[in-house]
């Protein structure tokens, strides 16, 4: 099983689940429609296939086989020690309510898929970016949720939840950022970025603060985003770097950016 992190862009809450990375499908519908007229779709006797007409755009859908467990849930929880010494004055300290009902841990994940208020006033699914590794930034909505649960408690409770979510990509305009340079498919699978020399001097760096789920404050897509305006070199920057886990990171880790000339071969 993996980690995996969907951040909620406007609230910018986090949402952490495993992932079983043996069930993950990529869809890609190209933006053609079948040519017609008012009264259905143009097409012949002799022809063997219907005319198409491209309206430009397509979707690009992800299925990903998501894993939710109380018991491993309560075992990655922060304990307290039974006895902790509280000086006068100070708020008392108390241990994190274990989960007894893994519909607790999903109802986050379903709440992806409802309509909610958006910045203009109209009901929309919350935009939310699914970041996996250093090779996986996608923002996205929700498009479909389902749930299968197992192992029950004797009040009925269920205690595991295998939740197939399906997430429909959206253009990086309205996730915020500048449109990637690159092809879209090329987000999925980049190559690698060798070491580069010459480019120390001209870089800069940025000292990351992840917080207590390992995440930096701003994300490494935010940092890139802001600095080149494109959000396709993530995942150049973090091979760059070596950072394996963008959701893993340690306390006064140094980010270097160095010239975008230097990231993407001409």
């Amino acid at each position: 099983m993996e980690r995996i992190a969907f951040l909620v862009e406007r609230t910018g809450e986090q949402l952490f689940c495993l992932l079983n990375p043996e069930n993950v499908v990529v869809r890609r519908s190209a933006g053609v429609v079948a040519h017609g007229a008012t009264t259905g779709i143009i097409t012949g006797m002799t022809m063997t296939d219907d005319p198409l007409i491209a309206t430009g755009g397509g979707s690009t859908e992800i299925d990903l086989d998501l894993l939710f467990d109380t018991e491993i849930d309560n075992e990655l929880r922060p304990r307290l020690p039974a006895a902790i010494e509280q000086q006068e004055g100070e708020p008392s300290l108390v241990a994190p309510a274990e989960q007894s009902d893994v519909r607790d841990m999903t109802r986050p994940i379903w709440n992806l898929a409802e309509n909610g208020e958006t910045t203009d006033g109209f009901g929309a699914p919350p935009l939310v970016r699914m970041i996996w590794g250093r090779a996986w930034n996608i923002p996205g909505v929700v498009m479909a949720v389902s749930e299968k649960f197992e192992r029950f408690a004797a009040d009925g409770r269920p205690q595991r939840s295998w939740l197939r979510l399906r997430l429909k990509r959206v253009d990086y305009d309205d996730a915020g950022a500048s449109p990637a340079r690159l092809p879209a498919t090329s987000q999925f699978e980049l190559p690698p970025v060798d070491g580069l020399s010459g480019t120390e001097d001209r870089a800069v760096r940025v000292t990351l603060s992840p917080d207590e789920n390992g995440l930096p404050t701003p994300r490494v897509d935010e940092i890139v985003a802001d600095y080149y305006g494109d959000t396709s070199l993530v995942h150049a920057v973090l091979s760059y770097n070596n950072i394996a886990d963008p959701l893993d990171i340690a306390e006064g880790t140094i980010l270097v950016l160095p010239d975008p000339a230097s990231l993407v071969e001409p």
